[in-house]
């Protein structure tokens, strides 16, 4: 989800996703440099957070085939549809709201691949303190398209970090987690900063584009939608507000592996160093850092590992069931060693 120097998988109530844009300003100690770096502890605090976000700007409706997220021939009804008042903003303008009962099967809405998974929660509300309980699940469907599912039901999962699905498999249970006042599940089509997509469904009559108040059949029986078109690589442009553009990378929008190397390069404003940085899922200080010079040409070099991650990482979660949450960043290196972004992206490491 781009991010707020921070969050990824915040989603404010029936689904907002908290923008709380945790500014950070971080002083790099024991970063490395050069190639084959491994990311390295860094210190440093953060600035009052502001309120930041995307809005959403796009009309184009997402290159993805889809059906309904639950079985084939049960009926539910919308209850916040895209641009709803409640929740629906921002990085989750393009979202659908679905009334159901917990325990229903919430299913695959086309082909892919499992790159998150939350399912540890029990918790419910319409307090702040709620925003980051939502269990949940990712699905990476190739060519940067991913589908979110949300508030699902604890230790609900069927799949795990990596599994293959086919639309209409069912992938979890439906719930009442993180900030919600009803049972209900929330879905939305996103990129892979966690900003919802413009989307339309096969299986709803008209124009595709469910609407609030009205009820639908799912016609999902795991044909008719997009097959998996490969792991989503990470944006090219998704620091350019950093004044960093990536031109070359091996690594994936979502799901990282601990013992892999992984290599960028880009431009930066030059003589200057950049920072790459691994941070919670809701930002803030550094928990793993490296660095690399950039040349009098503005290009720079990077490669790194996460192989000290679990050591420094708390709760760290050694099952497929239960995902490892992070942010990344990439940002220059002030004058006075330290660094900071109002964006990030949410990944998963194992």
């Amino acid at each position: 989800m781009i991010r707020v120097c921070t969050i990824r998988s915040l989603r404010l109530a029936a689904c907002v996703v908290a923008l709380l844009g945790l500014c950070l300003q971080s002083a790099v100690t024991n970063a490395e440099t050069g190639q084959g770096g491994s990311l390295a502890g860094a210190a440093g605090g953060i600035s009052p957070p502001r309120a930041t976000g995307l809005l959403a700007d796009s009309a184009s409706i997402a290159p993805i085939k889809i059906k309904l997220p639950w079985p084939d021939g049960l009926k539910f009804s919308v209850f916040q549809g895209n641009g709803g008042f409640f929740t629906h903003n921002r990085l989750n303008y393009y979202a659908w709201d679905f009334g159901m009962p917990e325990g229903t099967p919430v299913c695959a809405s086309a082909d892919g691949r499992v790159v998150r998974v939350k399912q540890d929660s029990s918790e419910g509300g319409m307090g702040p303190e709620f925003y980051a309980k939502a269990n949940t699940i990712v699905v990476d469907h190739g060519n940067g398209i991913f589908t979110q599912y949300l508030h699902l039901a604890r230790n609900s999962a069927k799949v795990k970090e990596g599994d293959a699905v086919k639309a209409g498999e069912v992938i979890a249970l439906s719930g009442n987690t993180g900030y919600s006042s009803t049972p209900h599940l929330h879905f939305q089509v996103q990129d892979a900063m966690g900003q919802s997509l413009p989307a339309k469904f096969v299986d709803v009559p008209g124009d595709g584009i469910p609407t609030r108040r009205e009820s639908y059949i799912s016609q999902n029986d795991g044909t008719g939608t997009s097959e998996y078109a490969g792991e989503s690589p990470l944006p090219l442009d998704v620091f350019q507000r950093n004044s960093i553009k990536i031109t070359k990378t091996d690594m994936p929008a979502h799901l990282l592996k601990v013992g892999q190397e992984y290599r960028i390069e880009g431009e930066a404003p030059p003589g200057k160093r950049v920072a790459l940085f691994i941070m919670g899922p809701r930002g803030g200080k550094p928990i793993l850092s490296t660095n690399a010079r950039v040349s009098s040409d503005g290009t720079f070099r990077a490669a790194f590992t996460l192989a000290k991650l679990p050591k420094v990482a708390t709760n760290w979660s050694t099952t497929l069931t239960q995902s490892n949450l992070f942010t990344f960043a990439v940002a220059p290196v002030e004058e006075d060693g330290s660094y900071w972004t109002e964006f990030s992206v949410p990944i998963a490491v194992r």
